[in-house]
C-alpha cells in the first residue's frame, strides 16, 4: 500500500520533492520506492519534465487502477476509523488567505498543543503560492481563500463574506471615531498585494460609489499592515475579524466604512478524493468552528453545506 501511495503522490504532484513533502517522507525514501516500482514494472514510470516529472504512457495506464485499489484499502482500513487527535502522528499543510490566519489558526494550535504531541501544522501564506494553486499542486491538504470559481475534483465548504472596516491609529490628526467619504479619499492608504481580480473587484465597488483611494504603500504580507498604520497616518480597509484582532495588539481605531462594501465568500477547499479522510474532515470542521467563534459578534457566517 505504501509504495502505491508513493506512486499516486508522485503522479498527483508531478514532482518527487513535493511528493515527499506531501507524504511526510524524505526525498531519498521516495526515490528508492520509485526505483523499486521501476524494477517491478520494467518501465521508467516518470521522466524529467519542466519543474518536475511527467508520467510515461504506462504510468498513465496504471493511475486509475492504483487509485481504485487505494480507495478500497483506505475505506477498509484506517480511513474508516475516527480520527484520534491524541494518538495521531501527522503534519497538516494549510494554504491560507493571509487575513484568515489570525482568526483561524490560534485556536487550532491551542487545541493541538493541549491534546496532541504528534500533530504539526505547516502554514503557507499567499505570498508563497495562491491557496487554491497550492492545493491543486499537492502542496497543501486544505486551502482557505476567497475562491471565485468551482474547480472539478475540489470540495468547497462555505464560510463567510468578510465585512470591511477602516483602520487608523488612535492619534490620527484627521480621523477620530468616524470617517467620511472625503476623508477616506484624501487619506494615504496601505494595501495588501492581491490577485488582480480581487483588486479590480474592490476598486470597481468603490468607483461605483464615486470613491477612489490613494494607495501609497503595498505590502506582500498583511502582518506588516497594523504596525505601519500604528506608526504613521496611513489608513487601510481590512476584513473585520482581522482588524479587531490587530487592534488588540496595536493602538488602532476600527471604524465602519462610510459607504457600502461587498466581498467574496471565504471557503475551505479540499480535494474531493480526500474528503473521506477522517483527519482532513476533523481539520475542516475545526476551521469551521474557528470561523464561527471569530464571528461571534457578527451574523456573517453561512451554514455549512
Amino acid at each position: 500500500m505504501n509504495i502505491l501511495h508513493i506512486f499516486e503522490a508522485i503522479y498527483t504532484t508531478g514532482n518527487i520533492t513535493r511528493a515527499a513533502r506531501q507524504l511526510g517522507m524524505n526525498q531519498p525514501t521516495v526515490s528508492n520506492a520509485l526505483g523499486r516500482l521501476r524494477e517491478q514494472f520494467n518501465d521508467p514510470l516518470f521522466q524529467r519534465a519542466d519543474k518536475g516529472v511527467a508520467p510515461t504512457p504506462f504510468a498513465e495506464s496504471l493511475i486509475d487502477p492504483v487509485r481504485r485499489s487505494l480507495a478500497i484499502l483506505r475505506d477498509g482500513l484506517s480511513f474508516n476509523r475516527d480520527f484520534d487527535v491524541s494518538q495521531a502522528v501527522r503534519t497538516f499543510r494549510l494554504a491560507l488567505n493571509d487575513f484568515t490566519v489570525v482568526s483561524l489558526i490560534p485556536g487550532l494550535l491551542e487545541d493541538i498543543s493541549k491534546r496532541s504531541t504528534g500533530l504539526k501544522l505547516y502554514v503557507m501564506g499567499q505570498e508563497v503560492m495562491p491557496p487554491l494553486e497550492a492545493l491543486l499542486a499537492g502542496e497543501a491538504d486544505i486551502a482557505v481563500d476567497s475562491i471565485m470559481r468551482e474547480v472539478p475534483g475540489v470540495d468547497l465548504m462555505p464560510l463567510h463574506v468578510p465585512l470591511a472596516v477602516i483602520v487608523a491609529r488612535r492619534g490620527h490628526p484627521q480621523i477620530q471615531g468616524t470617517i467620511s467619504k472625503q476623508q477616506f479619499c484624501d487619506a494615504a492608504h496601505i494595501v495588501l498585494k492581491q490577485d488582480s481580480r480581487m483588486r479590480a473587484h474592490a476598486e470597481a465597488v468603490l468607483l461605483s460609489q464615486g470613491i477612489t483611494r490613494r494607495v501609497v504603500c503595498e505590502v506582500s504580507n498583511c502582518i506588516q499592515i497594523p504596525s505601519l498604520i500604528a506608526s504613521s497616518d496611513l489608513i487601510a480597509m481590512l476584513p473585520g475579524p482581522y482588524a479587531r484582532t490587530a487592534a488588540q495588539h496595536y493602538d488602532l481605531q476600527v471604524l465602519p466604512p462610510p459607504f457600502e462594501t461587498s466581498g467574496h465568500r471565504i471557503q475551505i477547499a479540499t480535494l474531493a478524493e480526500k474528503t473521506a479522510d477522517p483527519g482532513i474532515d476533523w481539520l475542516r470542521q475545526h476551521l469551521y468552528r474557528a470561523a464561527l467563534n471569530a464571528a461571534s459578534s457578527e451574523s456573517w457566517l453561512s451554514q455549512p453545506g
